[in-house]
């Protein structure tokens, strides 16, 4: 299983990097079924948005390290490097870019997004 990373590089570029998740053996409650799972990520938040019209968003960092999980709708996400990446639901892209230009953000088609904050 993979997922994008959205990062600064040492110049302060962002960039987007593909990342395997490594997965182990596990359950998700005892004596469930028996799933390939990841170590768990601590978090500080959970919250969704909804995004009701097209709309484009210029260079800006992620305030926090944080999971941007697409639910519905179309986005495109942008790195300071020239690469654009196009989301569909379904997809989660992990924004790690805080100490950066940043990347754009484009909402393509009205869509929902739950965004997950991490701990440092």
């Amino acid at each position: 299983m993979k997922y994008t990373r959205i990062y600064a590089d040492s110049d302060g570029e962002t960039r987007f990097e593909d990342v395997e998740v490594e997965l182990a053996e596990g359950r998700v409650v005892p004596g469930g079924a028996p799933a390939q799972m990841s170590t768990p990520q601590p978090t500080t938040e959970l919250f969704f948005s909804n995004y009701h019209s097209v709309f484009f968003n210029d260079f800006h960092p992620t305030p926090r390290k944080q999971w941007f999980v697409l639910l519905s709708g179309m986005w495109e996400f942008g790195a300071s490097d020239g690469q654009v990446l196009r989301l569909e639901p379904g997809v989660a892209v992990l924004l790690d870019d805080m100490d950066s230009k940043g990347h754009t953000g484009w909402v393509i088609e009205p869509s929902t997004v739950m965004f997950v904050g991490l701990e440092e």
